[in-house]
């Protein structure tokens, strides 16, 4: 029968569901214990086992939580993007300049991917893809579809709701694509200077010269 350990035995037991703050808090436990080993250890290598005793839990509280590994990174990329992906108005209101809009949107996206365990867990996707698709699915669904949706809005206000979607995608090849592939490879240093926003306003003023809406 599996046991607690760590923090759960120090917890004194009380009867009834834990509250909601008590659940918070154990499931950033988890979520932190797990981005750690897969950090540092790979998603292949790391086991259940090993995320429940680094949190302190039995495998049983943590097969409460999660059915499985693939699970656990999906909520550990979710919690990267509901950190630091926000609505484009609540970035740039939309009384501003078009390329006011897109410039802020672009260095909070970059922000954001460019930290360095953003970084890191692009990586690691990278290293168990042939292995384990599902975490490229994961980086996909949660992390660019969310960037994709801010940008797109601003687009569609722009007078392009028809095709906002595929403008928006091609605008994050134009701003982010360099400087994140080229942070990935190690060619470029983690984090937004003032460099790189001095190329995502060249990237913004060219890519607006080639596109108009309704074109």
């Amino acid at each position: 029968m599996a046991t607690e350990t760590g923090a759960e035995q120090a917890a004194p037991r009380r009867s009834g569901r834990p509250s909601l703050e008590e659940a918070e808090r154990l499931t950033d436990r988890v979520l932190d214990a797990a981005t750690r080993l897969f950090m540092e250890q790979g998603f292949g290598a790391t086991s259940v086992e090993a995320i429940a005793a680094a949190a302190g839990i039995s495998k049983r509280t943590f097969y409460s939580r999660y059915p499985g590994k693939p699970q656990v990174f999906e909520a550990v990329i979710l919690r990267y993007v509901r950190r630091y992906v926000r609505p484009a108005e609540d970035v740039a209101p939309a009384d501003l300049p078009l390329e006011e809009r897109l410039y802020r949107v672009a260095t909070q996206l970059l922000g954001w991917i460019l930290e360095p365990d953003v970084i890191a867990l692009y990586r690691l996707t990278i290293a168990e893809v042939a292995r384990f698709p599902e975490l490229a699915r994961s980086v996909a669904d949660f992390a660019i579809a969310d960037a994709v949706q801010a940008l797109e809005g601003v687009f569609a206000a722009a007078g392009s709701a028809e095709d906002a979607h595929f403008v928006a995608e091609q605008f994050m090849q134009a701003v982010a694509a360099f400087p994140f592939f080229g942070a990935v490879q190690g060619r470029e240093t983690p984090g937004l200077d003032a460099a790189k926003e001095e190329r995502v306003r060249r990237a913004i003023a060219l890519f607006l010269r080639g596109w108009q809406p309704g074109r």
